[in-house]
């Protein structure tokens, strides 16, 4: 192979593993404790979103406006 054409192939094979490496494309998403913790979030949302319904329905979320008081 020439030397004339051997240096554009070599340049060109720098650049597209730059560009490769500069995009992200060589790093990974997400650890395994960081999925884990994503996971332990939303369950932990849910659980709490739930327990609100359930207050809700029993009509237990708010204080009662009723008096103490005995009125006649």
């Amino acid at each position: 192979m020439n030397k004339q054409y051997l240096m554009p192939v070599i340049v060109l094979i720098l650049l597209v593993a730059v560009s490769l490496l500069a995009t992200g494309c060589a790093s990974p998403g997400l650890t395994k404790n960081e999925v884990h913790r994503r996971h332990i979030n939303t369950f932990q949302n849910d659980v709490w979103q739930l327990q609100d319904d359930i207050d809700s329905v029993l009509m237990i979320d708010r204080p009662s406006r009723l008096s103490n008081m005995m009125v006649r």
